[in-house]
């Protein structure tokens, strides 16, 4: 009688070590994160009405109008009393030459006339001077430089990677060296129609009416006459904003700044700190903290100013990239993202 019970046993055992073996090959690989806990600083998607996108880059003014005036002919310079710093009138007589030769042509040619209001911003010569003729002999001084200032014109020159985003109803801000602490606001007056070969960008230009409010407003009454005949493309300057009650820019030709772009603002869209992205293999990442692990996630990034960044998500569905806004409870490294790896161990510390 026992040794039956025994057999009966021993064939029980014998039945059950398939049935356990094919449940504990059945049963999933529990892993864990590999490697040492990294701590890291994290952050947040934020949104707010202060958030947006931007581009600054030098910004020079420059001359409305800007001619440099020569003799036609050779002779002595007999007439010029104009200095720098005097104010001309279009069709003003500024020099005359008094030709080697008494043609009367040859003195008609020798008389130098302002092409339009302005003023004196290099003189070479008094009279006197034995003047050549800059048609035979190359490398003459012009006698006079003269300058339109009453309007000045600020250009910048945009990367590629924001043409898209620029338009004439942009916003716009000056910041002079010059003029510490002072930020003038406009619109461009006009945009280059391709990108310079030589470095990618496009210029921007705006024109700026360079007096005070009453003198803006007679300048309006005074090219209103001549339908702006005397403006480039016909098109006004803009006056800035930013300025004192009853003052004027008063730009000088030549200042040196920078002018940043409002290219987009993001009201209620979550925008991160573009040090949070992430490249690999060319291709913008983020990690994010998914308990206690980092993962390494792609994006698609919007804009990107190198201070602020919009992005999404790309999440894959049936084989097709889908962009996926980001969430303002999910948790993403800011720093020491060079140490990690998808599925590293990460314990953040919120950023401040």
């Amino acid at each position: 009688m026992l040794n039956r019970l025994r057999f009966c046993w021993a064939l029980t055992l014998l039945a059950g070590m398939p049935v356990l073996a094919r449940v504990q090959a059945q049963a999933p690989p529990v892993t864990q994160p590999a490697g040492p806990e990294i701590r890291v600083k994290t952050i947040r998607p934020k949104t707010g009405t202060d958030l947006e996108v931007t581009v600054e880059q030098p910004a020079e003014v420059a001359p409305y109008y800007r001619v440099e005036l020569q003799s036609q002919v050779a002779g002595t310079l007999k007439f010029l009393e104009k200095d720098i710093g005097d104010k001309v009138a279009a069709g003003e007589r500024l020099a005359e030459i008094e030709p080697i030769d008494s043609l009367r042509e040859n003195k008609a040619r020798g008389v130098v006339m302002a092409p339009f209001d302005g003023v004196i911003a290099r003189r070479s010569a008094d009279p006197g001077t034995f003047v050549a003729n800059p048609a035979i002999v190359p490398g003459v001084r012009p006698l006079l430089v003269v300058e339109r200032t009453d309007i000045v014109t600020v250009s910048m020159r945009v990367p590629e990677a924001y043409v898209a985003q620029v338009g004439k109803d942009t916003e716009a801000e000056l910041r002079l060296d010059a003029m510490p602490g002072k930020v003038l606001r406009f619109k461009p007056t006009r945009l280059a129609p391709s990108l310079d070969p030589a470095d990618r960008t496009l210029r921007v230009e705006v024109d700026l009416f360079n007096g005070t409010v009453e003198e803006h407003r007679q300048f309006l009454e005074k090219v209103k006459l001549n339908r702006n005949a005397d403006l480039k493309g016909r098109a006004l300057p803009e006056f800035p904003k930013g300025l004192e009650t009853g003052a004027a820019a008063r730009l000088l030709p030549g200042m040196y700044g920078k002018m940043r772009l409002r290219l987009k603002r993001f009201q209620n869209a979550p925008v991160i700190p573009s040090s949070a992205i992430v490249r690999r293999g060319g291709l913008p990442y983020l990690f994010r903290v998914e308990a206690g692990v980092a993962r390494l996630k792609p994006i698609a990034v919007e804009l990107d100013d190198g201070l602020l960044a919009r992005v999404f998500w790309l999440d894959k569905d049936a084989g097709r990239d889908v962009r996926r806004e980001l969430s303002r409870d999910e948790e993403l490294v800011l720093t020491n993202q060079g140490e990690l790896e998808d599925g590293s161990r990460v314990r953040g510390t919120p950023a401040e």
